[in-house]
């Protein structure tokens, strides 16, 4: 079920996520896998990227919403 799918990865933190996307890089790699597994990792693979992005862009707006006057003080 994706919606199962989508739940497990919102769990995973930015670097485990990239893990489980080499994990499924190198499984497309192999020649002996399945029309049907081929799908299951590409919609795994695709809700992982979002997922990644979601985490990239949190950061980027913490970062942003630094005080510099904080960053300043010693």
């Amino acid at each position: 079920n994706i919606e199962i799918l989508k739940k497990d990865i919102k769990k995973l933190s930015y670097e485990q996520s990239i893990e489980e996307l080499e994990t499924i890089l190198s499984n497309v790699q192999d020649e002996n896998i399945s029309l049907d597994q081929i799908k299951k990792n590409y919609i795994k693979g695709h809700i992982l990227l979002n997922h990644c992005e979601e985490l990239l862009q949190f950061v980027e707006q913490e970062i942003n919403e630094i005080n510099p006057e904080y960053l300043n003080k010693d």
